[in-house]
């Protein structure tokens, strides 16, 4: 795994990168968090962030690098065999990457944190998003990721996910006072 942190008058950056057999135990969710809450992020803000990465670190494992299918859940006991399927997919892995990067930005509406999930799998043509009232067990996290950004998009062949939370003034620092997301 490489981390870095580079401080800039602009804002940070953070990179994770893991390689093959690190992606068995790698725990990047944990890492970032505690990278904002260093910089001083409030638990919400901090929580926002750590569940938007977490959402899109699974989805560039999960489906990106092991090749799992959500498809899998819609079946009765889907959700047990899925997971079967990933620990053993995991257990047996020895090439692919994930690379995650973090970056806190200055802009004039407020402090940006700007998410990209990298994998290196084949990549994937997203298909519309299912609404609330017509939910499938698979691509439900997607819609939460969706929730909690300001922006989210697909780059490259679709294995590069890059989300902006944005967040008003100083308000996601812990010294700065209310919580509130634009």
């Amino acid at each position: 795994m490489e981390r870095g942190a580079e401080a800039a008058s602009a804002g940070w950056k953070l990179e994770l990168e893991y390689d093959g057999t690190q992606l068995r135990e790698a725990q990047p969710v944990q890492l970032c968090e505690a990278a904002l809450r260093e910089a001083g992020w409030d638990d919400e803000a901090a929580g926002d962030a750590a569940l938007l990465v977490a959402e899109l670190w699974h989805n560039a494992l999960e489906h990106g690098v092991l090749g799992l299918d959500s498809g899998v859940k819609e079946r009765s006991g889907g959700f047990s065999a899925y997971y079967v399927q990933r620990e053993k997919a995991l257990a047996s892995l020895a090439e692919g990457r994930v690379r995650i990067s973090l970056v806190r930005e200055r802009a004039r509406r407020g402090d940006r944190l700007v998410v990209r999930v990298e994998d290196s799998g084949p990549g994937f043509v997203r298909a519309p998003l299912p609404r609330r009232g017509n939910l499938r067990k698979g691509g439900r996290g997607l819609l939460l990721v969706e929730s909690l950004c300001e922006q989210l998009e697909f780059e490259g062949c679709g294995n590069v996910a890059r989300a902006v939370l944005t967040w008003r003034g100083e308000q996601a620092l812990a010294s700065g006072g209310g919580n509130s997301r634009q």
